[in-house]
């Protein structure tokens, strides 16, 4: 274990230099750094097995604050004139930028393999690397979750946000929610987001219609009349046809509060649908 950290803390050292040459931290204030590093890699590496999660979460939010604070003395004077210099940008380019982001990287990377049950750490990594913009990190390590919780409604639902806003795929968002679904049957989260989806993909339709104005030709309006129908919301009504069978009818009324999340009107068809089966449900009562 003592050579183990000792690797670790020794391939700190170019980081150390950049930080400080970049004038932003002290050498003392490095020192002290290296310190509480080094108390949170002999607690991280108990032998035995004996190493809690909570030891990695004190350990990664540490090195938040540290980020942050690196972030904010970049704004200094003495940081900005640093930055001027040639020789020191040259041979401290990347490393003063990114070297404690890279350190939180490999604290997660160990976490998690570690603790790879753990949902709730998996779901930390993800916000990390979204709020650091580590995409292809993200994007790989995803991919992997999905493989080891195949079973988590949670897991489905970040990858198809992820496809969704982060790469604007609705195809492979819409893929993604209904493979989720095709494990998870009885998820009544993963039906509500996938019917929200579809929902969502009909209203930006919608809006887009209002804003561009088609040709009259026969093929066109043959398009626009096959649009206006999923626009309409025809997708939304066969994914909550499915949903309830799958759920119950009694759950028809979760899904009218989220159809109560769009315009009035946006979707009568669907409207309709969910409030006959509503009443029904009613009159059972």
């Amino acid at each position: 274990m003592a050579d183990a950290v000792r690797h670790v803390m020794e391939s700190m050292v170019p980081e150390m230099d950049a930080l400080h040459e970049r004038g932003l931290f002290t050498r003392d204030e490095l020192k002290e750094v290296l310190k509480r590093r080094t108390e949170f890699e002999y607690a991280t590496r108990k032998p035995g097995g004996k190493t809690e999660l909570a030891e990695f979460l004190r350990y990664i939010e540490y090195e938040t604050k540290l980020e942050e604070l690196r972030k904010l003395r970049m704004k200094t004077p003495k940081a900005i004139e640093a930055i001027k210099k040639d020789k020191v940008k040259r041979r401290t380019k990347g490393k003063a930028e990114f070297c404690i982001v890279r350190r939180m990287h490999f604290i997660f990377a160990r976490a998690i393999k570690k603790f790879s049950g753990d949902v709730r750490l998996w779901k930390s990594y993800f916000d990390f690397c979204k709020a650091y913009g580590g995409s292809r990190t993200f994007s790989r390590m995803l991919a992997k979750a999905l493989q080891l919780h195949p079973n988590k409604p949670g897991m489905w639902l970040e990858a198809a946000a992820w496809e969704l806003n982060g790469h604007h795929n609705e195809t492979a968002a819409r893929a993604l929610l209904q493979q989720g679904l095709r494990i998870c049957t009885k998820a009544k989260i993963l039906w509500l987001e996938y019917f929200k989806f579809e929902l969502l993909i009909a209203r930006r339709m919608q809006m887009r219609k209002e804003v561009i104005k088609l040709s009259k030709n026969q093929s066109q309006r043959q398009e626009t009349a096959y649009n206006a129908k999923i626009a309409g919301g025809a997708i939304a009504g066969v994914v909550l046809r499915r949903a309830l069978e799958a759920l119950g009818d009694e759950a028809a009324s979760d899904f009218k509060r989220v159809l109560s999340e769009f315009d009035e009107n946006s979707f009568d068809l669907v409207e309709k649908q969910l409030e006959e089966l509503c009443s029904a449900n009613e009159d059972k009562v």
